[in-house]
C-alpha cells in the first residue's frame, strides 16, 4: 500500500484555492503565489467547483444542537426514569413504595372530602 507524504504547503495551497473559489477571488493569484501551473491543480479546481455547487448549507434543528452540545460536554441526559433506573434496587423499591403511598393518601383525602360533602347535604333541612 502506497501512502502519500504529508505536504503542509499543498494543504495550504488547496485551502487558499478553496477560499478564493468560494469568495470569488482570483485563483490565478493564489497559484502564482505558490508557483504552480494551472494544469497541475486543474482536477482539484474542478472538484472544488463541483463541491461548491453541490453542497448546500443546512441549519441544524435546536434539538440536534442541544443534544450535540450535551454529547460534547459530557453531560448525561437524565430524565426522572433514567435517574431512578441507576439507583440501587433497595432505593428503587423504596421510591416505588413512597410513590404508591403518596398516591393512596391523595386518593383517600379526596374520597373523604367527597364523603363529608355528601354528609353535609344530608343534614341540611329541606325547605
Amino acid at each position: 500500500m502506497q501512502t502519500t507524504p504529508y505536504h503542509p504547503q499543498m494543504q495550504d495551497m488547496l485551502a487558499a484555492v478553496t477560499d478564493a473559489t468560494l469568495t470569488g477571488g482570483s485563483v490565478d493569484r493564489v497559484l502564482k503565489q505558490y508557483n504552480l501551473p494551472r494544469q497541475e491543480v486543474a482536477t482539484f479546481l474542478t472538484l472544488i467547483t463541483l463541491l461548491h455547487r453541490t453542497i448546500v448549507g443546512v441549519k441544524p434543528s435546536s434539538r440536534f444542537a442541544q443534544r450535540l452540545k450535551q454529547d460534547l460536554m459530557g453531560a448525561p441526559r437524565m430524565g426522572v426514569l433514567t435517574r431512578i433506573r441507576y439507583l440501587p434496587p433497595r432505593v428503587q423499591i423504596a421510591a416505588g413504595v413512597a410513590l404508591v403511598a403518596g398516591f393512596l393518601l391523595l386518593a383517600r383525602r379526596r374520597l373523604l372530602a367527597d364523603a363529608r360533602a355528601e354528609g353535609v347535604r344530608e343534614i341540611e333541612p329541606a325547605t
